[in-house]
């Protein structure tokens, strides 16, 4: 198992690295996550939750920003893609 992916088995780890990367953002000024994408979907960004992923991971839709589609199937990403000037998949 590679090194990084060995650290992140380790309890606890998620949170710490978490906490790392809010104090690195906070000591920078530079804008938090949830700013980063309030201005994306103010700015028109179309945030898409796959399906799928929804259901393995057991998130509740209801926890997902206002303005974030959810319930979004492969094929359905597939097309928007196609139909979009610029594509991001996460």
């Amino acid at each position: 198992m590679p090194m990084p992916n060995l650290v992140g088995a380790l309890p606890g780890m998620d949170r710490m690295t978490t906490r790392m990367i809010e104090k690195r953002i906070s000591d920078n000024e530079t804008a938090t996550i949830e700013e980063l994408i309030e201005t994306s979907l103010d700015m028109g960004v179309e945030f898409q939750a796959c399906q799928m992923t929804i259901e393995l991971m057991d998130y509740d839709e209801d926890d997902f920003y206002n303005g974030v589609t959810t319930g979004v199937g492969a094929a359905t990403a597939i097309q928007d893609m196609a139909e979009a000037d610029i594509q991001l998949l996460v």
